[in-house]
């Protein structure tokens, strides 16, 4: 974490612009497009957003205005305005006027455009940025006097663009020939400032030669670019009886009440009612806004009288080391904890490079990466909080910059405790809810347990009285695992989901043995529907657990057997391998000669929709069934004519092609 170098405070964006934002914004719907529109226009303005959030890999390819337009949707309305609010009456560093900028920033990419040059907006921010190099330095008689101001080209790396864009806007006077072997961009932007000039007419040739455009084209250029920037691109009027600002607002908050309370109660709406994910992500953007390099170190008091983080960090950055000091409110010895009970401003910076009373405010400067840090009281709703902010010199940040901070950093902790107590509140009943639950469930699970005994019982007389009949104790075995099974499934009912540990491998063909010996008679048998069972030899294992294509054969075994007549037949085949999609797979077919499906259930059969069967049933079945197969990568597909029965294919990858 660097310290504290808030530069682009001095980057004054225009006043009409500034205006003109403020007012689309006040729409109840902002036009996003409009705003970046605007902001694409104003030099202190994009630089700001661009720093605030530097540009992904290739990003700028999508154009600049929506690259501004997601980083001011990012930001939102609320804290836009705040910042707007809060910038102050600083000169503008731009080096000329701001139209003259615009109008550069559009010969720049005219130019870039006519000659090819791969990355037109970066020739376009040449241009506009162009003049920043003299501008963001303190002013005399101030603390920022004595911060060491960032060189432009580090602000433009920071951004996410290229060094030879920094190039562009930090040269001095060069001499043609010395331009003619310089980068593209270099020539397209000297070339724009030549052409944005009063006496461009007379500069043409060398223009020419800059860019290797030909006279007649380039005069016809600066012909339209001037009507561009004179009517398409001039800002959006006021609304009648509205004046833009003449004059920038007063320098210092504490001058004005009333825009100051308007700035509180913009970065107050700004993080309201938002989760802390989002907090988070809004302050990380608002930060950099706002002077500050990235989101400083927030601590809390907690009930134990602890200073935790706020923010959550990796293991190994300055807030998890902070987190493992285990620092406490009432360490005596540490300006941190000073600060969080006295509601006071306090600043750590050691003299001669010694420690001072608390060696763990000494290692929270080293993290921090300053020479020292300032703490900002945070205390809201008598929960005392503490910003960490780094800093190179004792008196480095002003009341101003104090104010500042502590309103973006409050509204921002108010937040996250809100968000907290939220979480906190929710946990808490789901808490009580699954607890209602687990209760519920062990009281069925308990009655449930009575029937149960009594069909094992009634199972263990049957094998006693014909111990002889080999078949029937085989199929006592079968029945009261299952029993066995159900009675398990009851009672962990009421406990929390846990990862499924069984293998997904299926031996197909003994699978649907053991289905037929428990359920054959009682879903087909019965019924006078016959059920034929026929699988090929050598059926590779399919790479599915047994539990789950279980559920998906019985679903289909039940649906057969309610849509069957006596007489009719449900016959299950099991291919040794097939080849679909290019995967191995087993293939399962079941195909009965029943009355066949509805032309309307066909349209769709596998989701969930009232079902016309009555009783408990809910029509979900075969949803059902198509889901637990596309979790294991497996397919199923049906046909059906009305009168001629119904077939199901299934396709189960084997295990060693998934």
């Amino acid at each position: 974490m660097h310290p504290a170098v808030p530069s682009h405070f001095e980057l004054q964006p225009r006043a009409d612009g500034a205006a003109t934002i403020l007012r689309l914004l006040s729409a109840s719907s902002p036009n996003w497009p409009e705003v970046a529109l605007v902001v694409a226009r104003d030099p202190a303005l994009s630089l700001a957003l661009l720093v605030a959030q530097p540009l992904a890999e290739g990003e700028l390819a999508d154009g600049l205005n929506t690259v501004l337009r997601r980083r001011l949707e990012r930001i939102g309305s609320d804290l836009l305005r705040a910042w707007l609010l809060g910038l102050g009456s600083r000169a503008s560093a731009i080096g000329a006027a701001p139209d003259h900028a615009l109008l550069r920033a559009e010969c720049a990419l005219h130019l870039a455009m006519e000659t090819g040059y791969a990355r037109p907006d970066e020739a376009y921010l040449a241009g506009l940025w162009r003049g920043f190099g003299t501008g963001a330095r303190g002013r005399s008689g101030t603390s920022a006097d004595r911060r060491t101001t960032r060189p432009l080209a580090d602000l433009v790396r920071d951004c996410g663009l290229p060094a030879s864009l920094g190039d562009a806007l930090e040269l001095g006077t060069a001499m043609e020939e010395q331009l003619l072997g310089a980068h593209p961009l270099l020539r397209l932007s000297v070339a724009a400032e030549r052409l944005a000039d009063d006496d461009w007419q007379a500069r043409l040739g060398e223009i020419a030669r800059l860019c290797g455009l030909a006279e007649p084209t380039l005069t016809s250029l600066r012909t339209d670019i001037g009507y561009i920037v004179s009517g398409h691109a001039a800002y959006p009027p006021p609304a009648t009886g509205s004046t833009a600002l003449e004059a920038r607002p007063p320098a210092s908050l504490a001058d004005d009440p009333y825009r100051s309370a308007g700035m509180l109660g913009l970065l107050t709406a700004a993080f309201v009612d938002l989760e802390r994910e989002e907090i988070e992500d809004r302050l990380a953007i608002a930060c950099p806004l706002f002077g500050l390099p990235a989101a400083p170190v927030l601590l809390s008091a907690d009930g134990a009288g602890r200073l935790a983080p706020m923010l959550r960090m990796p293991p190994g950055s300055p807030t998890g080391l902070i987190e493992e000091l285990h620092l406490r409110l009432d360490d005596e010895a540490s300006v941190i904890a000073l600060c969080a009970r006295s509601e006071q401003v306090t600043v750590f910076a050691p003299q001669g490079g010694r420690p001072g009373r608390s060696l763990a405010d000494w290692q929270v400067a080293r993290w921090l990466g300053g020479r020292g840090f300032c703490c900002l009281p945070l205390t809201a709703n008598g929960h005392p909080s503490v910003a960490l902010i780094a800093i190179e010199q004792d008196d480095e940040l002003g009341s101003e910059l104090q104010w500042r901070y502590a309103a973006l950093l409050g509204a921002a902790v108010r937040a996250l405790r809100a968000a907290l107590r939220q979480q906190h509140a929710l946990a808490d009943r789901e808490a009580m809810l699954q607890q209602r639950f687990r209760e519920h469930v062990r009281k069925i699970a308990h009655e449930a347990t009575n029937p149960l005994t009594v069909l094992k019982s009634r199972l263990e007389m049957l094998g006693l009285e014909r111990p002889q009949d080999a078949p029937l104790q085989n199929e006592m075995v079968l029945l009261n695992t299952e029993l066995d099974r159900i009675d398990n499934l009851l009672r962990s009912a009421g406990d929390l989901p846990v990862e499924a540990v069984e293998p997904a491998r299926c031996r197909v063909p003994e699978l649907l043995l053991d289905l037929r010996s428990i359920y054959g008679d009682a879903l087909f048998n019965q019924h006078g529907i016959q059920l034929e069972l026929r699988a090929a030899k050598g059926v590779p294992i399919a790479a599915i657990p047994p539990s789950a294509l279980k559920q998906v054969l019985l679903n289909l075994f039940r649906n057969a057997s309610e849509a069957l007549l006596p007489g009719q037949r449900l016959v299950v085949s099991v291919s040794s391998q097939v080849s679909v999609d290019g995967r191995s797979c087993v293939e399962i077919r079941l195909v009965d000669n029943g009355p066949g499906l509805p032309a309307d259930r066909m349209a769709d059969l596998f989701s969930p929709r009232p079902s016309s069967k009555g009783g408990g049933h809910q029509g979900v079945g075969l949803s059902i069934v198509r889901e637990i197969l596309s979790q294991w990568s497996a397919t199923i597909l049906c046909r059906s004519q009305p009168g001629s029965g119904t077939s199901f294919q299934i396709f189960l990858p084997l295990e060693h092609s998934v």
